[in-house]
């Protein structure tokens, strides 16, 4: 019994530091490299390793070789059962605030192994508030703007229904 209890406490001590002490860079760098298939770059950014995941700092995002916006913070945190996307101060560029939010003060992003077909989605910005879902396998979103404030910019994306309020949907 005190064989089995060393074997086990051992590998989830050796599973604990594997994860604390892997190279969280490369997955980072693993996602750059699919969001430049999709013309999607990230530029500028300060890379800083933290024990459970990874923080990027002052980064630019281009789309197409057009900056759109700029980026305070991205707080990635890697736990094995819950995983969040934190985003921090998303402000856009000029040339593009007719038509979508001027400001994105908080963005959070969550994958729970608890609901593992949806990602939901947190924030506040220049608009209100926004709670989303995000379904994986049937490739839909769904973003509701419980408390709306100046939506004029992106109302053409967004449809009105006395229950949910206004909200925006698209399959991809």
């Amino acid at each position: 019994m005190q064989m089995v209890k060393r074997i086990v406490g051992g590998f989830f001590l050796s599973l604990i530091l594997l994860w604390l002490f892997a190279p969280k860079h490369e997955l980072y760098y693993l996602l750059e490299k699919s969001l430049k298939e999709k013309n999607i770059i990230i530029s500028n950014e300060t890379i800083t390793d933290t024990w459970y995941g990874l923080k990027l700092t002052n980064a630019d995002l281009y789309v197409n070789g057009i900056k759109m916006a700029k980026v305070d913070e991205l707080n990635f945190k890697f736990f094995f059962l819950y995983n969040t996307l934190t985003i921090d101060q998303i402000n856009v560029n000029e040339a593009f605030q007719t038509m979508s939010p001027k400001v994105i003060n908080n963005l959070k992003a969550t994958y729970s192994v608890l609901n593992p077909l949806k990602v939901t989605l947190n924030g506040e910005g220049s608009f209100g508030t926004l709670d989303g879902v995000v379904t994986p396998l049937k490739r839909h979103i769904e973003i509701l703007f419980p408390v709306a404030k100046e939506l004029k910019t992106i109302k053409k994306f967004l449809k009105h229904d006395k229950t949910k309020g206004w909200y925006y949907e698209k399959n991809y």
